[in-house]
């Protein structure tokens, strides 16, 4: 670990970005939100359920209101009793998907140049974006939430890490994420280790694709790589990992679902993915305190999915 800290982290040489050649494409949201949209000191919010314990989920790089995440918002705001805020952070390339991030026909592996590595050392830099989720997370607390969890999609993980090293582990208890995107610190210059050895929480990490092989997330995700390691150091027993190793980096917010849609592999494997990944992130959050048991509720869409998928 010492010797990982003094060193530039090798996934550089592999991406340059927060997604890997061959993560699932963008997933245009079909869902009838829920929520309701809100600003705090001029950041926009998507915002879901109320109550003393929240959530905030901090999206991938299309937005708050790309593919499944307001689905998700709404589910595990209506399944845990969560006060549940997706904030906008990002300042939109070419228009983005609802003002923010990317837009909703923005073809990764063949635009990567386009906003990688630049787009994330200025605008979309976590130091940058950190002081914006300050501002939604006092919004939270002014609606009544005394203590909250994150779960962050791709690139919400790496803002939420930087979240978690200057919020006290009392108020933000804990941390999961789906296809982690961590290692964007070392694209910055830092080193994704040394940033886990800050963070003021547990963290469970949902990785993809065969470790080590070619447009997978990277080892430093898994049980022995130096990211994990280094959290274990800190919070020894209270993390998660657990591999997706058949799926594509992308698939909890933008594999397809339906027939006619971009899918990230079989339609029924997507699903079934999906419902294991959010029952693996609820298992972690009821852990750590973030779900309100009393007012725990059936879902909705996410039991569909399992119906469907059953027949």
């Amino acid at each position: 670990l010492a010797q990982t800290l003094r060193t530039p982290h090798p996934y550089l040489k592999i991406s340059m970005s927060c997604c890997p050649d061959g993560a699932a494409g963008y997933l245009a949201a079909d869902h009838i939100d829920q929520g309701c949209k809100g600003t705090a000191e001029g950041i926009g919010y998507y915002q879901v359920g109320s109550g003393s314990i929240g959530l905030l989920l901090i999206p991938d790089v299309w937005g708050w209101n790309g593919g499944r995440t307001r689905a998700l918002a709404d589910e595990l705001a209506k399944k845990g009793g969560l006060a549940v805020f997706v904030p906008k952070i990002l300042e939109p390339y070419q228009g983005g998907t609802d003002g923010d991030g990317l837009p909703p026909d923005f073809h990764l592996p063949s635009r990567r140049g386009e906003i990688a590595p630049m787009r994330f050392k200025e605008q979309w830099n976590a130091n940058r974006t950190l002081p914006m989720l300050q501002k939604v997370v006092a919004a939270m607390k002014a609606s009544g939430v005394k203590k909250y969890g994150v779960l962050g999609i791709c690139y919400g993980c790496w803002a939420g890490f930087y979240l978690s090293k200057v919020t006290s582990g009392e108020e933000l208890v804990c941390g999961a994420s789906a296809h982690p995107s961590v290692h964007l610190e070392g694209v910055v210059g830092g080193n994704p280790a040394a940033l886990a050895l800050q963070v003021n929480c547990p963290w469970a990490l949902f990785p993809c694709g065969q470790a080590g092989a070619d447009g997978s997330d990277p080892p430093i995700y898994d049980k022995d790589g130096d990211l994990f390691k280094a959290l274990e150091s800190k919070f020894s027993g209270k993390n998660v990992t657990k591999r997706y190793s058949k799926m594509i980096h992308g698939f909890l917010c933008r594999g397809a679902i339906k027939d006619g849609n971009f899918k990230a592999g079989d339609g029924c494997e997507v699903k079934d993915a999906v419902v294991e990944c959010v029952n693996d992130i609820t298992a972690f959050l009821k852990k750590n305190g973030v779900w309100n048991e009393a007012s725990e509720k059936k879902s909705g869409w996410l039991s569909y999915l399992a119906v469907c998928c059953s027949r």
